[in-house]
């Protein structure tokens, strides 16, 4: 999804990934919460070329929600009836090689951006959800874990929705709108919260076969007041950033990196 005040950064985060990658079609979302005008359109088009945009609105999410985030999950799982789909937010960046990218995309394996998290059932998660003592609704679907419908069949892994690749076939719209439901009725009017939509898509890539939580710190979320980051700082090592919107603009990691980025980019390495 890419919304105005994202639109360089969203050319960038795909033009990194996609160079990387070498092969693909480009889907955007926009429209939320507002419409990308027909410049901006021209601008993605004029760097990124043959995208196909997709407005919000018109995204049918079946007895799943709106809002939220959640047309987009919807609409990935539905392409992956024919396509293996790469979720990117427009505040990633690749930095390094992307090695464990590409062979998931080449074997048809989920992976999720999870801080080194592993995948576990989801009953499991119950004692990590106490020790965050938070109210968020995330935390809040962890401490629940057990009174979700079949709970013990269920796999789910605490990662982001940001940077997500779904394999070809591994979970269908009704798996989804299954899992829908069951939050629905364990949360009530909480499953309508900023969140419930990374719960699922987390719980979609951990359901699939032979999924993956990238490794970390190869592939992580940069938090600057982390101690791991301070000490050891950004290495040659790693291959991804997340530049989460409350840490974008810390220091000068992002301005540095995506710098770095584009002049890779303009002597064509």
């Amino acid at each position: 999804m890419v919304e105005p005040l994202d639109v360089q950064m969203y050319i960038l985060a795909v033009k990194a990934l996609y160079r990387r990658l070498r092969k693909g079609k480009i889907v955007a979302i926009h429209g939320f919460p507002v419409t990308l005008s027909t410049a901006q359109r021209d601008l993605i088009h004029k760097h990124l070329g043959p995208v196909e945009f997709r407005h919000v609105d018109e995204l049918d999410t079946g007895t799943c929600q709106r809002g939220g985030t959640w047309e987009r999950l919807v609409f990935c799982i539905d392409r992956t009836v024919q396509d293996y789909v790469i979720q990117i937010d427009s505040d990633i960046l690749c930095i390094g090689s992307i090695d464990e990218v590409l062979s998931a995309a080449e074997q048809n394996r989920a992976f999720a951006l999870a801080e080194g998290i592993p995948i576990q059932p989801l009953p499991n998660w119950i004692e990590p959800g106490l020790a965050r003592k938070s109210e968020n609704i995330v935390t809040i679907f962890e401490i629940k874990a057990n009174e979700f419908p079949d709970a013990p069949k269920w796999l789910y892994l605490r990662g982001s929705s940001g940077f997500a690749g779904f394999s070809k076939g591994g979970v269908t719209r009704q798996m989804l709108e299954t899992f829908h439901a069951g939050g629905l009725k364990v949360h009530g009017e909480r499953w309508k919260e900023w969140g419930t939509e990374q719960i699922a898509s987390n719980c979609m890539v951990a359901n699939s076969p032979g999924a993956i939580p990238l490794p970390y710190p190869k592939y992580s979320t940069w938090e600057p007041e982390y101690a791991t980051f301070q000490k050891k700082g950004i290495t040659k090592d790693m291959s991804l950033l997340h530049f989460i919107g409350a840490f974008r603009f810390v220091g000068d990691a992002y301005r540095m990196l995506a710098n770095r980025e584009i002049e890779a980019m303009l002597e064509g390495k």
